[in-house]
């Protein structure tokens, strides 16, 4: 007979599980930060970071806090960055270079994102924005070949007209007034206006990067292996207490589609019968189809369960007052159940949940004392139950 107190090692199975870094607790960053002219600075390359997740803060002075050291260098119209995250032998060193500093910013961030969370968000964040390029000139304004203003054309005047010898003085003739110049040539039109900046093209891919800047996006883990603790009520005239091991398939149906297969042995203490006692004890393995239909937090899930059982349950007499000869019988077991879950994930590897609700036997017997006469249990339509588990994603 398997003691009540098996809902208190899975508790303490849970607990043991969700050691270390399983409650994902939020990890300080200080940054040394050096980037070279046109690059983000270092409070845009921490909105990077936290853009990914939301395990990552800035640290303060006094607080302990992973190293994050971070130089860009430029060469050959190319940026090249250097990251190092932690001290000492656990120190990890990456390096990548892209045609902007933008990506390489994007990139170094994404591998810190990545190390202090191994769920981060992998999806495309803005590149941030450097030094913004001198603005274009007004429509129609002139530029010389080196992007200057051109200067304004003036028009050519005619040069002045030859004095007439005839009409110089003492000539014998009376002074005579200089023609009209001729009008002025028109202006030469000004050259077509230039742009200041180059056209925007769309960013080359970042080339030699140790990971990528945009690995792929990790699959989740799909297996899970623990134990589960349950208490059964409406099974026996007592409520049944035990558990076992479970196996979980998550499988990629768009609704978070889940198959448990289990293994549970329950059994109840000694029951007072009046005339004399009984013990209960129940063998069953499962079959759970659940579905995540609910986020309500990162971590968090909830939805449905279906599920199906099938074993036996078997009942002993205890001599009692009246009762000095009991016997024993087994009966099978058969229920489908609809029940609730709720699952937790803490980290990458530690899977929590519990769930509920009512089954329907597809069995009913009764347990009785042939001599006297006397009624022990008879399984209800409608019995009730509740599940607790742990486990390790492989």
């Amino acid at each position: 007979m398997l003691h009540p107190r098996w809902l208190a090692a899975v508790v303490v199975l849970a607990g043991a599980l969700t050691g270390g870094d399983a409650w994902a607790e939020v990890q300080r960053l200080r940054i040394a930060y050096e980037a070279h002219d046109g690059c983000p600075d270092a409070a845009a390359f921490l909105r990077e970071v936290t853009a990914r997740t939301d395990l990552a803060r800035a640290a303060a002075a006094d607080e302990a806090a992973l190293d994050v050291r971070v130089r860009i260098t430029s060469s050959a119209d190319r940026s090249r960055g250097r990251i190092t995250l932690g001290k000492g032998e656990d120190a990890r060193v990456r390096e990548v270079d892209g045609s902007t500093c933008g990506e390489v910013v994007a990139a170094l961030a994404l591998i810190t994102a990545l190390r202090v969370d191994p769920t981060a968000s992998l999806d495309p964040q803005p590149p941030a924005v450097g030094p913004r390029s001198s603005e274009a000139p007004e429509a129609g304004g002139a530029r010389d070949a080196g992007g200057a203003p051109a200067p304004a054309v003036d028009p050519v005047a005619a040069p002045p007209p030859a004095a007439d010898p005839a009409a110089a003085p003492g000539a014998g003739t009376s002074p005579q007034l200089p023609a009209p110049p001729p009008a002025a040539s028109p202006a030469p039109p000004a050259p077509a206006a230039r742009p200041a900046t180059a056209p925007i093209r769309p960013p080359s891919p970042i080339a030699g990067a140790s990971p990528p800047p945009r690995p792929r996006r990790p699959v989740e883990r799909p297996w899970t292996l623990g134990v589960q603790g349950s208490a059964a009520s409406g099974v026996a005239p007592e409520a049944l207490l035990g558990g076992g091991p479970f196996v979980e398939l998550r499988a990629d149906l768009g609704l978070g589609a889940a198959f448990r297969v289990a293994a549970e042995v329950a059994a109840t203490g000694a029951v007072d019968a009046g005339p004399g006692g009984a013990r209960f004890v129940r063998g069953i393995g499962r079959l759970d189809a659940c579905a995540d239909l609910f986020r309500p937090a990162r971590r968090l899930s909830l939805g449905p369960c279906v599920g199906a059982e099938g074993g036996f349950l078997h009942g002993t007499g205890l001599v009692g007052k009246a009762i000095s000869d009991v016997d024993e019988g087994t009966v099978p077991w058969a229920s489908l159940g609809l029940l609730a879950r709720v699952t937790a994930s803490l980290g990458a590897l530690v899977r929590i949940d519990a769930q509920g609700g009512p089954e329907f036997p597809l069995v009913r017997r009764s347990f009785m004392f042939e001599h006297p006469a006397q009624l022990i249990h008879e399984v209800p339509a409608v019995t009730w139950t509740l599940r607790v588990g742990a486990g390790l994603s492989l």
